[in-house]
């Protein structure tokens, strides 16, 4: 194209002088001259040769066709301005253009100014209002002056934008480096990622930076934690030992100002905290900062120093998090990462993870004390780290079970007793344990470091179930039988809330007139088969599971209901025995319970007589006499269960407030022996001492009744004279034998 103009005050002049257009790349403000006549190129740099817009200068760029300005734009990301002419190769090349650079190449911040030489080619306002058109000017009205005031305008407003969205970005990466710094694992990691971060925020690779630290501010020992570039060899060295003076100096200075510092030389950051010592991070930039980035490094330092004080909160979470504070030793959680990793690494070829449970530790705990437990607890840590260094992992996991993990080589039988061979001084006093393991090999394992702790539980479990003082390795029939017990476990609490359970009654006779004295209640579960579940299957089940307090609960009120109807129907002098758990007896609330559902019932305790076993009376023995008191006191009267299978409690059976004291059934089916029939004699010539009645249970031939009857034992329980029958049937039981006389 060709215009005419005239040369009147300040017209544009075009000229074929071609200048010098380069300068200071970096440091200028680079517009995109898009015409299709060249003299406007020559004209437009000619005009505006050596000027300053915004504090830099001009540098130019090219383009004398649309797709020529395509390319050009598709290298060049930081074009300012375009100087755009609307009509090229085509009327509407330039326009055509536009839809282009802000939509298919997404350059937003870039100004356009739109230039014609033609009046009946200006835009459709649709084009200046959609496609965000900075100016439009027809080329006779561009004078120098009034080029300047229009690029002038154009390249603030592309800087407004610009240092809008660097803050948008600057304000992002300052958020995300605070997740991300609280993520590391120590100090100098945290200080390597601050390097990193920072150099992110000023746009600069990660060279000459520096990061020091002062323990304390009146200690001259100021030690370089974190480096990049070429000084990354000074890293845990003083920072005396750094040449060069100027970022020494600049350091030192921010440290005992405690706060920032710009020079010429570079920038160093105060990163201070009285916990940690002071921090300083140098870089060296020779890059001038305006007041944005100021701001933004002062806000950058501000998340960082507040992210550096987190971290010794977070390192501290991190030990409760992984580390047992009693013994030292990782916990479950450390064991749990530490074993899944193993197996995502595919290093456990040959390993096994054992679980080792303190035999009786309960009851070393009540009776001696909690710190004596724990005195104990740590012992047992202190030996087995001994016993079992790297590559084995030891942790204790809950209670008084411990965990070891390593090669199997080195995790068996006699390895796994030996520290506990010998005694354990705890407070000047020996104490003997045992323990029960249970080892499962990781190549068993179907999963991570929490499944093998799982199959490892079972192992365990059914060990413990089996005996103490064993060592059981992991069979896969473990894993079934867990499955069924959890399974049965699920359709005992399903049966107990839909009321499947019921309750039977067991007479008891008194053997020298053969009257009924009382009914010992028991528990009877029929499934949805019709099926009956025996009470050892289930009831096992719900001691371990818990459910046996409130089931036990039940079980207590139904068979004094149970007792109140038989004694409203004259059987009004018979009392009922109802069995009592260890959870029971250990719950908080068990006296409550005993008073209130009697009290509710109509029944006087009298005619209650609540059963223990052997085994609970031993255990935890001061405790437990004081509750029988209490029981003792509130009118009910206790039986001694399934005594002569223990072994300790004959020296104790004085002091506790017992009633009646029941024999075992092994030993009335030994009473046929010479052994057995003398240790029934000398039971119950020891409970007539005692003032305690003898129930023998599990009577079911004459001849055991003839031999009872010869030791005066008091009473007698079993088949030969009735089997448990529900309330309706017992009560047509016991009407029949009246009307017999038996």
């Amino acid at each position: 194209m060709s215009n005419d103009h005239s040369d009147d005050d300040g017209i544009m002049q075009f000229a074929a002088e071609n200048t010098d257009e380069r300068v200071g790349r970096g440091q200028t403000w680079r517009v995109l001259i898009i015409d299709d006549e060249k003299d406007v190129h020559s004209a437009t740099t000619f005009a505006l040769r050596s000027t300053e817009v915004v504090g830099r200068p001009l540098e130019f760029l090219h383009a004398t066709s649309a797709r020529e300005a395509q390319q050009i734009l598709r290298t060049h990301k930081d074009i300012a301005v375009i100087l755009l002419d609307v009509v090229m190769e085509t009327p509407n090349a330039g326009l055509d253009l536009v839809p282009l650079i802000r939509d298919e190449l997404a350059i937003k911040d870039t100004r356009i100014i739109l230039r014609t030489g033609q009046p009946n080619q200006a835009p459709e306002i649709e084009v200046i209002r959609d496609y965000d058109i900075n100016d439009y000017k027809l080329k006779s009205e561009l004078t120098q002056s009034r080029l300047f005031a229009s690029l002038t305008t154009a390249i603030r407003s592309y800087k407004q934008i610009q240092t809008i969205e660097a803050g948008k970005k600057s304000l992002a990466m300052i958020v995300k480096s605070s997740a991300q710094l609280l993520t590391e694992s120590g100090l100098h990691e945290f200080a390597q990622g601050v390097i990193l971060h920072l150099s992110g925020l000023l746009s600069i690779a990660p060279e000459g930076l520096i990061c020091a630290r002062r323990r304390d501010r009146n200690d001259g020992n100021t030690r370089i934690i974190a480096a990049a570039g070429h000084y990354k060899p000074l890293i845990n060295k003083p920072l005396s030992e750094l040449n060069e003076e100027d970022a020494q100096n600049s350091l030192l200075e921010c440290l005992d100002s405690q706060c920032n510092i710009y020079n010429k030389h570079g920038i160093a950051l105060y990163l201070g905290s009285e916990d940690r010592g002071d921090m300083a991070c140098f870089v060296s930039s020779a890059a001038e900062l305006d007041e944005v980035d100021e701001q933004l490094l002062e806000l950058f330092c501000s998340n960082i120093t507040i992210c550096a004080d987190n971290l010794g909160h977070v390192t501290q979470l991190s030990e409760y998090a992984y580390h047992d504070a009693l013994t030292g030793l990782p916990n479950r959680n450390a064991l749990v990462d530490y074993v899944s990793k193993a197996i995502a690494e595919k290093r456990v070829e040959g390993y096994c993870l054992c679980l080792i449970d303190i035999d009786n530790f309960s009851e070393i705990n009540t009776s001696l004390g909690q710190d004596y437990g724990d005195d104990l607890l740590q012992g047992v840590a202190a030996k087995m780290r001994e016993q079992f260094p790297a590559p084995n992992f030891v942790a204790r996991i809950f209670g008084d079970t411990f965990a070891l993990f390593g090669p199997s080589d080195s995790i068996n039988q006699d390895r796994i007793i030996k520290p506990f061979s010998s005694p354990f001084d705890i407070d000047g006093e020996e104490q003997i344990i045992s323990v029960t393991a249970g080892v499962v090999p990781i190549s068993e394992v179907n999963g991570d470091g929490e499944e093998a702790i799982k199959d490892a539980t079972i192992v365990l479990k059914t060990a413990k179930r089996h005996s103490h003082g064993e060592v059981l390795l992991f069979r896969h029939n473990m894993i079934d039988d867990a499955q069924r017990r959890l399974g049965m476990l699920r359709h005992l609490r399903s049966a107990f809330r839909l009321e499947q359970l019921f309750m039977v009654f067991q007479p008891k006779l008194r053997l020298s007139d053969l009257e009924v004295t009382g009914f010992e209640a028991l528990i009877r579960w029929r499934d949805e088969n019709g099926e009956m579940i025996p009470p050892a299957t289930f009831i096992p089940l719900a001691e371990q599971s818990g459910l046996i307090v409130e089931m036990g609960a039940w079980i207590y009120k139904q068979s004094l209901m149970a007792l109140k109807d038989l004694h409203d129907q004259g059987w009004n002098d018979r009392h009922m025995s109802v069995n009592l758990s260890v959870a029971q007896l250990q719950h908080r609330g068990v006296l409550d319970m005993l008073k209130n559902n009697a009290a509710e019932v109509g029944i006087d305790p009298k005619w209650v007589n609540l059963e223990i076993t052997e085994s609970l009376a031993i255990s935890d023995f001061d405790a437990t006499l004081d509750l029988l008191n209490d029981i003792k006191a509130m009118g009910f009267t206790l039986s001694l269960d399934d005594f002569g299978t223990g072994y300790s409690s004959l020296n104790l059976l004085h002091r506790l407030p017992i009633d009646f004291l029941k024999l075992d059934r092994s030993l009335v089916e030994a009473s046929d022996s010479t052994s057995g029939g003398d240790i029934l004699e000398m039971i119950v010539q020891l409970a007539g001492k005692l003032g305690m009645e003898v129930i023998a249970e599990g009577v079911e031939e004459s001849d055991q009744v003839s031999f009872l009857k010869n030791l005066d034992c008091d009473h007698a329980q079993g088949f030969y004279y009735a089997k448990p029958m529900e309330k309706d049937v017992l009560l047509t039981w016991l009407t029949n034998k009246e009307n017999k006389n038996v």
